[in-house]
């Protein structure tokens, strides 16, 4: 009796321990699928409001545009849409493209089906963002920084200063030694980028001034140079 009480306490344990390997396996496999339904609703989510955003603005468009320009669309965007940078659900930036017919578009940053032209977009903004942070953290007295914490697409982001060009030129995923979205600066008169560089090759910008910028997402990368400015596998793809 003693016996088969030991191996009946012996095959509880061995159901038991089964029961909780199943249901971590359950767990584990349920995240992705759960990431993947959440990454979805968002993009859907997102879609939705810029199709609200676009259609509003050819309304307008067809209104009251006098001019065209980019501030106009704005002011209508604000209008139609109050809080225009966070008309996307995960606050994705939202830029404003002509099209072929000169109305403005709204294009989101971080869920545009278009990769190659978010990373394009990005990286301009980021390059416009590490400029005016850069000026102001110098102006009020601060030596030139290693690096500078930017936003973009809601998320931060620091731009390391390096002393050379970085070894990139594609995205991430596909780079080794790079993981996620990264962004590197190189100030003219600065290690490699000397004035005697800055000269040659940096489109003779002033010692101090930002002379190579690089921003690279999991997908692409773009690149600017001074000389000749952007470059990179998110400018080589077909239109």
């Amino acid at each position: 009796m003693k016996s088969k009480n030991n191996n009946r306490g012996g095959i509880n344990r061995v159901v038991l321990i089964l029961l909780v390997l199943i249901i971590i396996l359950l767990i584990v496999a349920a995240v992705p699928v759960s990431r993947a339904f959440r990454h979805q609703s968002e993009v859907i989510g997102c879609e939705q409001a810029m199709k609200t955003a676009r259609d509003g603005l050819i309304i307008e468009y067809l209104n009251r545009y006098k001019e065209g320009s980019v501030e106009e669309a704005r002011g209508t965007l604000n209008d139609v849409m109050p809080a225009r940078e966070k008309i996307c659900p995960t606050g994705g930036n939202v830029y404003l493209i002509k099209n072929d017919k000169g109305i403005y578009e709204p294009v989101c940053g971080l869920h545009d089906k278009d990769k190659a032209l978010c990373t394009r977009l990005n990286a301009s903004y980021a390059l416009g963002q590490l400029t005016e942070a850069r000026a102001k953290l110098i102006s009020s007295g601060n030596p030139e920084p290693e690096s500078v914490r930017i936003t973009v697409n809601s998320k931060k982001l620091s731009c390391k200063r390096v002393k050379e060009e970085e070894m990139i030129h594609r995205g991430t995923d596909t780079t080794n030694g790079y993981k996620g979205t990264v962004s590197f600066y190189g100030v003219a008169g600065d290690f490699t980028f000397s004035a005697r560089y800055a000269r040659k090759g940096m489109g003779n910008v002033p010692d101090g001034d930002i002379c190579y910028f690089v921003y690279a997402d999991k997908n692409y990368c773009a690149i600017w140079r001074s000389n000749d400015g952007w470059s990179g596998d998110a400018y080589e793809v077909k239109k």
